[in-house]
C-alpha cells in the first residue's frame, strides 16, 4: 500500500543535542511538505514499576518537554506542544510510524532508560517502521547531492523515488549508487551453468537500469548520475556519505539476485554513514 504523504512528520525527543538536530529537519521538512510537525516523548514503561518511578519518569519527560517548547518557539512554532507517552522509544515511533508520512531521530540519544537511537531502537525501527524513518546527524555536506542504493528490489525503486523528490525539494542532484551482484560467492543454482548465470546477471542488471532511467524520467529536471561502483553496497553508501547531504535506502532487498540491500546492510549504511540517512519500509 502506498504511504500517504500528508500525514504528519513526527519528530522523536529526548533532550539530547542530536534530537535537537532532527527536530531542526522535522520542522523544515513539515514546512517543505506543508504537513503538521508532531514532537513525541517516550517515557519508558519502567513508571509500571512504582509510584516512584512513575513520577520520576514523569519529572523528566516534563523537562524535556520544556526544552522541546524552547527550542519550537525558537523556530516559530510556540504555539506547539510534544506529546508525553508511555512506552519505549521504539514501541512510540513504530506506533507513530502507521500515520506517519516521516519519523525523524537523532542518531544518538540518552540512555539507558529512554534507549539510545542508535541502537536497539534503531534498528527496531529500521525493521518495523512502517513509513519513511529520518535518521539525523550532525556532518555530511548541505548542498551535496542526495545519495541513494537500489538493487532492482520494490523498496529500492521506492528509494528512488523518495531520493529523487527529496533531491527535487532540495535543489541539488541526485547520485544513484548500483552494486551489481557477481558471480563469485554466488551459490549455484540447482542445474544452473556458469553462463547460465552470468546472462541472469546480465538480464538482471539490464532491467535495473531500465528501472532507474523510468524513474529519473519522471523528474527531467533533477540532475542525476548513476554509478556502478565495485564494493558493496554498504561500504559504497558509506563512503558517498562523507560528500552528500542524505543517503536513502531500501530497509531490505527481495531476495535472490535483488537482495543487496537487506537490513543488514541498511544498519550498516546508518551506523556508518557520514550524513543523515533514510530508511525506506
Amino acid at each position: 500500500m502506498e504511504k500517504s504523504m500528508t500525514g504528519p512528520v513526527v519528530a522523536g525527543w529526548d533532550a539530547s543535542a542530536e534530537a535537537r538536530l532532527a527536530l531542526q529537519h522535522a520542522h523544515q521538512r513539515a514546512l517543505r511538505e506543508d504537513v503538521e510537525l508532531r514532537v513525541v516523548i517516550a517515557r519508558g514503561d519502567i513508571g509500571r514499576v512504582s509510584v516512584w518511578a512513575d513520577e520520576w519518569t514523569r519529572g523528566l519527560a516534563e523537562e524535556w518537554s520544556e526544552s522541546a517548547r524552547k527550542l519550537l518557539a525558537e523556530l516559530g512554532r510556540p504555539e506547539s506542544v510534544p506529546d508525553i507517552l508511555v512506552g519505549t522509544p521504539a514501541e512510540v515511533l513504530i506506533a507513530e510510524s502507521a500515520t506517519a508520512s516521516c519519523v525523524v531521530v537523532g542518531a544518538g540519544g540518552h540512555g539507558p532508560l529512554f534507549g539510545r537511537l542508535l541502537g536497539s531502537t534503531s534498528q527496531h525501527l529500521t525493521r518495523y517502521a512502517t513509513g519513511p524513518l529520518l535518521v539525523v546527524r550532525a556532518g555530511g555536506v548541505a548542498t551535496g547531492p542526495v545519495v541513494v542504493g537500489v538493487d532492482g528490489s520494490a523498496l529500492s525503486l521506492r528509494a528512488l523515488e523518495f531520493a529523487v523528490r527529496e533531491g527535487e525539494a532540495r535543489g541539488v542532484p541526485v547520485e544513484v549508487l548500483y552494486v551489481p551482484p557477481r558471480l563469485e560467492g554466488w551459490a549455484y543454482f540447482e542445474g544452473a551453468t556458469s553462463s547460465e548465470l552470468v546472462r541472469e546477471l546480465e538480464e538482471h542488471d539490464a532491467e535495473v537500469s531500465q528501472a532507474v532511467s523510468r524513474a529519473l524520467a519522471q523528474h527531467p529536471g533533477v540532475p542525476a548520475t548513476v554509478r556502478t561502483p565495485g564494493g558493496s553496497a554498504a561500504h559504497e553508501l558509506a563512503c558517498a556519505s562523507a560528500n552528500a547531504s542524505l543517503v536513502v535506502v531500501g530497509s531490505r532487498g527481495a531476495g535472490g539476485f535483488t537482495g543487496l540491500l537487506l537490513g543488514s546492510v541498511a544498519n550498516a549504511v546508518l551506523h556508518r554513514s557520514h550524513c543523515p540517512v533514510a530508511i525506506i519500509h
